[in-house]
């Protein structure tokens, strides 16, 4: 009897399809600063307003992959059924596109779809990657970034 694939039908049946994650967020100042910090980035643009406006921007701005700040990175799994046990999963890698500055006061909205669903085998049996996207628009409806993770999933060997 032929293994069965760790992706069914139901799976397939997401990829495309709108799933929600999240509602818009407001960027703020304190939660840039906090976040430059943590990526331990000195830049005076995501710190110091003055600075920024003197650049002309309208406010401090957020580092490049902050919009990722308040984003549940979970969200497939809301809505994937996976017919096998995850002995373990990890994050896969990121791919950006950037394309507007995000500033304090702006607020973005995360719509995101899976994108790609590909089974491979590995040194520790079958392995599930699963490809998101994620774009931010912000509040004058632009795009603001387009972020794709992948997360990949181990199955636990068969009983």
């Amino acid at each position: 009897m032929p293994e069965q694939s760790l992706i069914t039908d139901q799976m397939r049946a997401f990829i495309g399809k709108d799933i929600d994650w999240g509602p818009p967020f407001d960027v703020e100042k304190g939660a840039i600063k906090n976040f430059a910090e943590a990526i331990n980035d000195p830049n005076p643009l995501f710190t110091d307003e003055k600075y920024a406006r003197s650049k002309g921007h309208s406010s401090v701005v957020a580092p490049p992959i902050f919009p990722t700040y308040n984003l549940p990175l979970g969200a497939p799994l809301m809505v994937l059924k996976f017919p096998f046990t995850v002995a373990t999963g990890v994050h896969g890698g990121d791919e950006w596109e950037l394309l507007q500055d995000v500033h304090a006061g702006d607020t973005l909205t995360p719509k995101g779809k899976i994108i790609n669903l590909v089974e491979r085998e590995g040194k520790k049996g079958k392995m599930l990657f699963v490809t998101s996207e994620v774009t931010f628009t912000n509040q004058r409806g632009e795009i603001a970034a387009i972020y794709r993770p992948t997360e990949i999933f181990i199955a636990a060997p068969a009983k």
